[in-house]
């Protein structure tokens, strides 16, 4: 049997320095509504390696961390698949998730979700396939893009395509949350223009505090809001970064809300860490996924972890304190945590 990490204390807890009355008011926060809008709330291989990271995705199991799941205080989780180009296996994915939460008798509603549509190609009835295999939020397109529109990671952002406008009036017919996380500037601006429903990006941060693909500028971010969408701030290490800060922590990622409830409104602000349990940047090097390079910092290391949002249980605990401590109100911090995304959520029938 492969080893897994841990799901719970595995590192140290994040000094948050809260006094009687912060830590009060935390609980009473975390009792709440509290969504995350994009995790992968798996148990990593411990040690990961390449072998063991190959043993792992051979092994056709989903090893969920039920005892984090159940300290972490979530209500919802969009449980995400990696991104995986072949149908097949993508419905396969789905079963097993589906198998694994049927036997679970308590923590969060568990929704799975994709990255992206790739695997469908130009076969829109693909879509209906994955709802019915339980998927319940899907991003457009990834990085390279694919017929349904552009990747954030292509050169030139041709837009959403014919065959996208009609995938995204499926989803929204079929009930199935349009994420635009990975998709390019101008099909997410585009996808937010036609979408009968709100639109989400479940994973990213601001392009304006952060000079990377994976960030997104402020005309997207305001496409979003203008659509009643909510755009959940990650965590992925080396993603929600800030420019002058050398670290990747829970200061940087939360400068990233504060930054999007500014510009666009708390109403449209939300958490989507994008975090496992286990070593995040070990599953880079073991999988051979190289980070995007970001202009003008190609050199920077990626942190071991990023502290204070280093895995999906302390993540939304670790927000709602840094809030506290900023000085925010109740009624806005329970919009972040995850009042803003249930809004959402109900808006797109499932």
């Amino acid at each position: 049997m492969i080893p897994l990490a841990a799901d719970v204390d595995r590192l140290p807890p994040y000094p948050l320095d809260l006094d009687d009355r912060q830590r009060e008011r935390v609980d009473r926060l975390m009792s709440g509504t509290v969504v995350s809008l994009h995790d992968h709330p798996v148990r990593l291989p411990d040690p990961l390696t390449p072998e063991s990271w190959a043993e792992y995705g051979e092994s056709g199991t989903e090893h969920l961390g039920h005892a984090g799941l159940e300290r972490s205080g979530l209500d919802v989780v969009l449980a995400s698949s990696l991104a995986e180009p072949d149908q097949d296996r993508l419905l396969r994915w789905a079963r097993r998730m589906r198998d694994a939460l049927a036997a679970v008798a308590s923590g969060p509603v568990i929704l799975p979700a994709l990255e992206d549509l790739g695997s469908i190609g130009a076969d829109l009835d693909g879509i209906a396939d994955l709802y019915d295999a339980g998927i319940r939020s899907a991003g457009l397109a990834y990085n390279a893009g694919n017929p349904l529109g552009g990747g954030l990671g292509q050169p030139v952002d041709g837009g959403l395509t014919p065959l996208g406008r009609r995938a995204v009036a499926e989803m929204n017919r079929l009930g199935m949350l349009v994420d635009l996380s990975h998709t390019g500037d101008r099909t997410a601006i585009e996808t937010a223009a036609i979408s009968e429903a709100p639109v989400v990006i479940s994973h990213a941060g601001a392009r304006a505090l952060w000079p990377s693909p994976r960030m997104k500028p402020d005309d997207v971010l305001r496409a979003v809001a203008g659509a009643s969408g909510v755009i959940g701030v990650e965590a992925a290490p080396g993603s929600t970064r800030v420019e002058g800060n050398p670290e990747h922590d829970l200061d940087a990622v939360m400068a990233h809300v504060e930054y999007i409830a500014e510009l666009v409104g708390v109403d449209h602000v939300g958490l989507g860490p994008d975090t496992f349990f286990g070593d995040h940047t070990g599953l880079y090097a073991a999988a051979g996924w190289a980070p995007q390079p970001v202009p003008g910092h190609e050199g920077l290391a990626l942190p071991g972890y990023v502290s204070g949002m280093e895995n999906p249980a302390e993540a939304p605990r670790n927000a709602a304190g840094w809030l506290v401590r900023r000085g925010w109100t109740d009624a806005d911090i329970a919009k972040v945590l995850g009042g803003n995304a249930r809004r959402v959520l109900d808006a797109v029938p499932r």
